[in-house]
């Protein structure tokens, strides 16, 4: 199973809901966020920096991907657990965040322990909008 946070905003490369660091990044730079927010905010982004690749520093660009969004694994327990503590911290700033479960994802592109990094089946992105 795999597990996707979205926010209301449609990404401008895969046409389907923004994920949750997207949502995040962009309530990071928006300055609507209280100053003890940002820090725990800051703080949540920092720890995945630090305990999950990227998919884009892994693959080589190639325009193929840009329809391409990520999900993560079911197992990843400790990275859903911090996942749902950005959640929170967005919810609480009037930021609604949606979460979709799905046993498939699309075409792989990219995957490790945690994450897969999948474009989508035509079907599934008519569905998710």
């Amino acid at each position: 199973m795999f597990i996707r946070f979205i926010s209301g905003e449609i990404d401008e490369y895969s046409h389907v809901p923004a994920g949750l660091f997207s949502a995040a990044l962009d309530l990071l730079w928006s300055d609507e966020l209280p100053p003890y927010e940002v820090e725990t905010l800051k703080e949540v982004k920092e720890w995945f920096d630090r305990h999950m690749a990227s998919p884009f520093d892994c693959l080589a660009y190639n325009a193929r991907y840009d329809p391409a969004i990520c999900w993560f694994k079911s197992t990843a327990r400790g990275h859903l657990a911090r996942a749902w503590e950005m959640v929170a911290i967005l919810e609480r700033n009037d930021i609604m965040i949606w979460t979709i479960r799905s046993p498939r994802v699309g075409y792989v592109h990219y995957e490790d322990d945690v994450q897969v990094f999948a474009q989508p089946y035509g079907y599934m992105r008519r569905l998710s909008r």
